[in-house]
């Protein structure tokens, strides 16, 4: 796992164990002794357009080319792409 995911996960479980401790449900929170490991900074890689153009061409015809062209064509990120309706999309004015 990357260090992010472990960092969120001992954050979750670390305030799960202090619900339980103020219900008296535990006797201690464990995860207070564990050293959780720092997060790591990588620097994102961005497709080229010639990677994108190859992308779009492989993804030709594929059920998800759609949301594939918008991501490219507009930086969205994968929630905001999901969470699209079509109250969101103006075909007239060709605008998301």
């Amino acid at each position: 796992m990357s260090s992010t995911t472990v960092h969120h996960l001992h954050a979750t479980l670390h305030k799960a164990l202090e619900a339980a401790l103020r219900l008296d449900l535990v006797t201690r929170n464990v995860t207070e002794r564990v050293e959780v490991p720092r997060v790591r900074q990588s620097e994102m890689r961005v497709l080229t357009r010639d990677e994108a153009r190859r992308f779009l061409l492989a993804a030709s015809g594929d059920t998800m080319e759609a949301l594939f062209t918008l991501a490219l064509a507009t930086g969205m990120r994968q929630g905001e792409l999901l969470g699209l309706r079509w109250r969101d999309v103006d075909l007239d004015a060709e605008v998301v």
